[in-house]
């Protein structure tokens, strides 16, 4: 048996670092591999090809091993805090003041009108929305972007 496990091993963790892209997943795998073949020797078929039958168990350990690594990443995400219950960083919080500064120069360049059609100030309800209504947005629309433009260049 030991022969074996010396002959077996390196085609193992070669097959099995292939098929994880990970060097302790795949020992573990090839490990796992010799010990399922060491305890089901003896039903072992010799008519058939052993190299077969070991990339076979190691084929079901590769597919195990990525299910198991699909559940933990599922895990943790499910049991991770959420975005919002975290502090931003410093740069974070810096540049979410300056985005909000730049808008608030851009909308403050807008007419009244303008800004109640981009539906940005208390207004009276009206009906449903008329092809009017939606051009009159767009229009709204197209010169924010061309005060933004020519505040901030081309984003």
């Amino acid at each position: 048996m030991p022969e074996l496990v010396e002959q077996l091993w390196p085609v193992l963790l070669d097959y099995a670092q292939r098929g994880l892209r990970d060097l302790q997943g795949a020992e573990d795998v090839a490990q796992e591999v010799l010990f399922r073949i060491s305890h089901r020797i003896s039903e072992f078929d010799r008519t058939r090809d052993g190299l077969s039958w070991a990339f076979g168990i190691a084929t079901f350990e590769i597919l195990s091993q990525r299910k198991r690594r699909q559940r933990r990443r599922e895990t943790l995400i499910a049991h991770a805090p959420p975005e919002s219950d975290l502090e931003p960083s410093t740069e974070d919080a810096l540049i979410q003041a300056e985005l909000h500064a730049a808008l608030a120069d851009a909308l403050g360049q807008l007419s009244a009108e303008d800004l109640a059609q981009l539906n940005l100030v208390e207004r009276p309800r009206s009906g449903p929305a008329t092809p009017a209504a939606r051009k009159r947005r767009q229009r709204a629309l197209d010169r924010l972007r061309t005060i933004w433009r020519n505040l901030y260049g081309q984003s």
